[in-house]
């Protein structure tokens, strides 16, 4: 039986913690994601993100008997995150089946939810990406994570030549279209951007956006690269889009010099985190040189959920063809009919007598011995 979280499963959360696989988010990284805090905070939810635990407990079952999942909604979004996973495939009572019990249990919760789309991040391995992949999952995308434990020694103050301001309102339209413009179409897609220019861009709904700033560059007036920087208890994160694809790297190098600058002076907490995308070219070469070194190889994986619609449909009235009624006629068979039906009865059969009704041998017989006296 899977459901979800009551006080008296305390007991069985504490048991699987240590044994839980963690789908790596941005905020799980930077603040340590605790799922004691997790499961009695989802019991007094504060704001529009909720996690969702689900409990596994299925008695007299060796092979899968018990786990939990939590899931997290995005605010203000009809999008979820899974944030952890009990026991995992590693671990000792770890088993693809649990998995694919807990997932498919909170992807018909979510449906109902009016959920549209639930993310993950995985490690880049087979086995979890193919179970996630039984359950509906796929992989819209790739990421390594380099990680800086500490700032450099130097400044890059004096490199900073690009005009690099805090997002202004006027900025939304030209980071519209640099959107469009560097990522593809199925990340495009798999983000829930629709294309439409005012609709609500990924990139501004994210958790770095929520809890962080976002810097533009700005070439001839237009917006050619962006910066988001967020920090947590225990790092920070920078997140790039720019052009990658462009020769000189101009873009990539004024951000991420402005973006070691602002760590710096604000003595931001580290390491520094940077996820770069397998569709971002000539990043890795710059990362390693600014001290930066790969830390996860990472799948970015989506579940879209498939959403119910009530429409009115007008019902058919049944048509009842009527029938002509049916007017009983007399008959009156004609003059002498009835005696020749008569004659054509008697000679055949002994048994009938001079009605035309039937009788047994006896009767026959008596009346015969009437006829002779």
């Amino acid at each position: 039986m899977i459901r979800l979280f009551q006080p008296g499963d305390l007991y069985l959360i504490q048991r699987l913690n240590r044994q839980r696989t963690h789908f790596l988010t941005v905020s799980s990284l930077l603040n340590s994601h605790s799922v004691l805090r997790a499961v009695l905070g989802s019991m007094i939810p504060w704001d529009d993100a909720k996690v969702m635990t689900y409990v596994l407990r299925q008695e007299g079952h060796s092979l899968v008997s018990s786990g939990f999942l939590q899931v997290q909604k995005r605010p203000s979004a009809p999008e979820q995150d899974l944030l952890c996973i009990a026991p995992g495939l590693e671990a000792r009572d770890g088993h693809p089946a649990s998995w694919t019990k807990l997932l498919a249990h909170s992807l018909h919760a979510a449906m109902e939810q009016g959920i549209a789309r639930i993310y993950c991040n995985v490690t880049d391995q087979p086995l979890p990406i193919n179970t996630l992949a039984g359950t509906g999952f796929q992989v819209y995308g790739r990421e390594t994570i380099w990680r800086l434990f500490t700032p450099t020694a130097e400044s890059y103050a004096d490199e900073i030549v690009a005009e690099i301001r805090l997002l202004q309102p006027e900025d939304v339209w030209g980071l519209t279209q640099l959107y469009a413009q560097t990522v593809p179409a199925p990340v495009q897609q798999a983000e829930g951007w629709a294309g439409d220019p005012t609709g609500g861009l990924p990139l501004l709904h994210t958790w770095c956006a929520s809890h962080g700033a976002t810097y533009v560059l700005v070439e001839a007036g237009a917006v050619t690269g962006a910066l988001q920087i967020a920090e947590g208890r225990y790092g920070c994160w920078m997140q790039l889009w720019a052009d990658t694809l462009r020769p000189d790297g101009f873009c990539l190098r004024q951000l991420l010099y402005f973006g070691l600058t602002l760590v710096r002076e604000r003595r931001l907490p580290m390491p520094a985190y940077v996820a770069v995308a397998d569709y971002h070219g000539g990043v890795t070469a710059l990362l390693t040189d600014l001290g930066f070194a790969p830390f996860s190889d990472r799948v970015k994986m989506v579940k879209h959920v498939v959403q119910r619609v009530r429409e009115s449909v007008t019902a058919p009235t049944a048509v009842i063809e009527t029938i002509a009624e049916t007017v009983p006629t007399p008959f009156a068979p004609p003059e002498g009919a009835h005696a020749r039906v008569n004659a054509t009865r008697q000679p055949s059969n002994p048994y009938y007598h001079d009605q035309g009704t039937v009788c047994d041998s006896r009767t026959y017989s008596r009346q015969f011995e009437q006829q002779q006296i």
